[in-house]
């Protein structure tokens, strides 16, 4: 019971974080699908968690995120235990238009038995290139 307790809490206490953060996150399993999404994320892309969560990252928004250089990097975090800084994806969303978006990925260590998953970082830096 005790560890249940800690695990809940624990749980808690990453959510918290994530829905801190200002830049959009999503959290993804090992196959790839969204566990969960930061708050922000939800705003920025103007989408659901019921249309989000459970989602293979590449059928998000009608395919949007079915980017080849994207697949390429995701599907090597894993295999390899590598991460990725800075991956420019430029693309034209259909809730919020074109945007140029700054992607950082990382892999997560979870207890003991459990797979790994993978962070998900979006900046938006359109702004930023337009100057």
């Amino acid at each position: 019971m005790q560890k249940e307790t800690s695990f809940d809490e624990a749980s808690e206490y990453a959510e918290s974080i994530i829905n801190t953060v200002r830049e959009p996150l999503l959290v993804l399993d090992h196959d790839l699908r969204v566990v969960t999404a930061s708050r922000s994320f939800y705003e920025f892309f103007k989408v659901k968690p019921e249309e989000t969560e459970g989602q293979l990252i590449y059928n998000l928004g009608n395919d949007q995120w079915d980017i080849p250089k994207l697949r390429e990097l995701l599907e090597t975090i894993l295999p390899q235990k590598t991460s990725f800084d800075n991956y420019e994806v430029e693309h034209d969303f259909a809730t919020i238009g074109r945007h140029i978006m700054l992607l950082n990925a990382r892999q997560i260590k979870r207890a003991l038995g459990k797979e790994r998953i993978i962070l998900l970082a979006i900046e938006d830096i359109t702004e930023r290139k337009q100057l």
